[in-house]
């Protein structure tokens, strides 16, 4: 379970033409496939208007994959051979050669050198900016008819959510160029829940936080008043990694939204950072950390760092989405009275705190520009969620395709040619579900499953599953806001605009050092109006009317 935190706004709106010549090939090379069982269970069919359908003569498609260096391989199985390339062989007829294999961090680069030479793969994963590259030098297919007529049920099912925003986000006026890999809306809203140890409000005798002052308190007493009650001032009421000092849901509880464009009440779109509301937020935070209630060294803490601090229970209060849980399994074992328990961020006022929802999509898959059989990346993907979400979403695929539990290897990330997140959250409804009604076969998508299963046997005592306890009360409140609304959308999910793509750096730059500098004291809260002012004068200024034109043109 990955920190899907790491979300961006993605989506564009150009003005240009391209010219489609593939997308009505397969109607003239696809053959009808006997009707044999396949792999799966399931009778092969013919491709023709089937989402399923397998070529006949076989084809094969040309692609790059990034990896990342760290994920161990499942015994016998490889980059280039391994379950999901057989089954998209035996499946679909496809066959998938791969020109080369980068990891994670040199992956762009070296996609960037084929973009610029011209020298590209049939299909391949890019992100926002590549995107906007290859439609500009007129590299893509349009895909929107092919998936139209392509895409199978699972598959529009996960793409309609949110009002197709995702689609959206892959698209130029009636021209789909990608589709794209996406992500939960609102497990990928940033750090939106406050976690507290509830063990320590007890040994404190503190009442469970209903307002910012009672958040307040709590964390200067977890700093001061021993709450583990080993003698020692070795505690620290808040503490976060350096990067999320402009992402830390506490700042919703000032009704200010960072980093991301919200309406104003005139309609107009307004970054966030810069608004009032953000003053007020870091003075109060700047306060906290003269207190002593915050970590003293946040400003130099990494993602490990921090899980350390969390795992030895030094820590009291953080912000996080539902994948909190996955932290803390060995301060568990190694503390058996530790507790957690999310709630949501409370209100400076009278108004209820507000999340910010983030754009779906993470990146991109796209079809190079006169490639035969561009409907290939829709049948993949529907193969894909007919595994993962769909009718073949069963135990014994879900060991040979997603996770292998004899070594523990997270297959689809590895393998999968193409793969995405299950944006209708349906799994964790269906976990929230059977644990309100104490029933077990409510939990149907293997995922549920598994997080209700391990949940059930944290409970009765293995505490080295502690944290799968935790996704239901998370999920809980994500219904909560869901339901009742207590989110704002970011109102910008275009492209860069020209701008942004020459400032956004220096901009981000300037943004992160005020940032940490007043909470810090490092610098004055006035600090933050020379802030405003420049980064109104370094582009803001001009980012902010290229958003808004963007957003009359899309009306």
């Amino acid at each position: 379970m990955t920190k899907k935190a790491l979300l961006s706004s993605m989506c564009f709106v150009l003005s240009m033409s391209i010219v489609l010549s593939a997308c009505t090939t397969e109607k003239k090379t696809e053959e009808p496939a006997q009707a044999t069982a396949n792999s799966t269970g399931q009778p092969a069919a013919s491709t023709n208007n089937n989402p399923l359908g397998k070529y006949d003569p076989p084809i094969t498609l040309s692609t790059v994959k990034r990896i990342d260096s760290n994920l161990k391989l499942p015994n016998g199985q490889t980059n280039e051979d391994n379950v999901w390339m057989k089954a998209m062989a035996s499946e679909l007829g496809i066959n998938i050669k791969t020109e080369w294999v980068a990891d994670a961090s040199q992956y762009d680069n070296k996609l960037n050198m084929s973009i610029a030479s011209g020298s590209l793969p049939d299909f391949m994963r890019v992100n926002q900016e590549q995107l906007n590259q290859l439609i500009e030098s007129n590299s893509l297919e349009d895909l929107a008819e092919v998936y139209d007529k392509y895409a199978s049920a699972d598959t529009k099912k996960q793409y309609a959510v949110g009002d197709s925003i995702a689609l959206k986000a892959s698209s130029v006026g009636k021209k789909l160029y990608a589709i794209p890999n996406t992500a939960s809306a609102i497990a990928g809203a940033g750090s939106p829940l406050l976690w507290i140890r509830t063990d320590w409000l007890k040994n404190l005798n503190l009442p469970e936080p209903k307002t910012m002052q009672d958040l307040f308190d709590i964390a200067k007493a977890f700093t001061n008043n021993d709450p583990d009650g080993n003698g020692k001032k070795d505690t620290v009421g808040l503490a976060f990694v350096n990067g999320q000092i402009g992402d830390l849901g506490i700042y919703n509880g000032f009704h200010a939204y960072p980093s991301v464009w919200t309406q104003d009440a005139s309609g107009k779109i307004v970054y966030g950072s810069v608004q009032p509301e953000m003053r007020k937020a870091l003075l109060d935070m700047q306060q906290l950390y003269k207190d002593g209630a915050i970590d003293p060294e946040f400003a130099v803490k990494d993602w490990g760092k921090w899980n350390e601090m969390l795992t030895s229970g030094q820590v009291g209060i953080s912000f996080a989405a539902h994948w909190f849980g996955q932290l803390v399994h060995n301060l568990k074992v190694r503390d058996p009275k530790a507790e957690w328990k999310p709630f949501l961020v409370p209100s400076i006022d009278s108004d209820p705190t507000k999340v910010t929802l983030r754009s779906p999509v993470l990146e991109y898959y796209v079809v190079k520009k006169g490639a035969k059989n561009p409907e290939a990346l829709i049948k993949m993907f529907n193969f894909y969620y007919s595994i993962t979400v769909g009718k073949q979403a069963n135990q014994e695929n879900y060991y040979k395709f997603m996770y292998d539990k004899d070594d523990g290897s997270i297959q689809y990330v590895a393998f999968a040619p193409v793969h995405t997140n299950d944006a209708t959250d349906i799994a964790f409804k269906q976990m929230v579900e059977a644990f309100d009604t104490k029933d077990a076969s409510k939990a149907k998508e293997m995922d549920a499953k598994t997080i209700y299963q391990n949940a059930t046997k944290a409970l009765n005592g293995e505490n080295n599953l502690y944290g799968w306890t935790l996704y239901y009360p998370a999920w809980k409140l994500f219904g909560k806001i869901m339901d009742e609304k207590l989110y704002v959308n970011n109102a910008f999910y275009g492209a860069p605009t020209p701008t942004m793509t020459d400032k956004s750096a220096t901009l981000s730059k300037l943004e992160f050092e005020t940032f940490t500098k007043i909470v810090m004291g490092a610098a004055p809260i006035e600090e933050f109006d020379k802030f405003v002012d420049n980064w109104h004068k370094l582009g803001g200024e001009q980012i902010t009317k290229e958003v808004n034109d963007w957003s009359k043109s899309v009306k």
